[in-house]
């Protein structure tokens, strides 16, 4: 017969291990951010067959493909660039895709009351979101 106390730590450690398997099973910030923002046109897998792509004059290219296509290395900065709207995609005409930095930014404006710009810590809060969005689709990558 073993030891109460034996008992006792086996359970307390298979009950500590608990948080960390309904960790696992979380989505993370960047796949949130995603799911809420790009998904319904980039699609839930990032294959560009989102419920809007359809509607869309051009198709939204797959996210998945975006370190094949630059040669093996995953292009963060210009990924960061079109998401946050200093770049447009030429290719694609007019754009069509939402410039969330700037959404963003119109979000925090609106939640604070405040017309005269944002300020540093919202911009730092803006640089987190776009790169919780670019980590997600690092992580998405085939």
């Amino acid at each position: 017969m073993k030891p109460v106390s034996s008992i006792i730590g086996t359970v307390s450690l298979m009950l500590s291990a608990i948080p960390l398997i309904a960790c696992g099973a979380e989505e993370s910030f960047g796949q949130r951010e995603f799911r809420t923002r790009c998904a319904m046109c980039h699609g839930m897998t990032g294959r560009g067959d989102g419920w809007l792509a359809e509607l869309l004059i051009k198709r939204p290219p797959p996210l998945t493909q975006l370190k094949r296509n630059s040669g093996g290395t995953f292009p963060r900065e210009r990924i960061a660039q079109v998401i946050d709207g200093r770049t447009l995609i030429r290719s694609h005409g007019p754009r069509e895709m939402p410039v969330w930095g700037t959404i963003y930014r119109s979000e925090i404006e609106a939640t604070t009351g405040t017309r005269r710009g944002v300020r540093e810590e919202d911009e730092v809060n803006i640089s987190y979101r776009i790169q919780a969005l670019i980590e997600y689709l690092v992580a998405i990558q085939e």
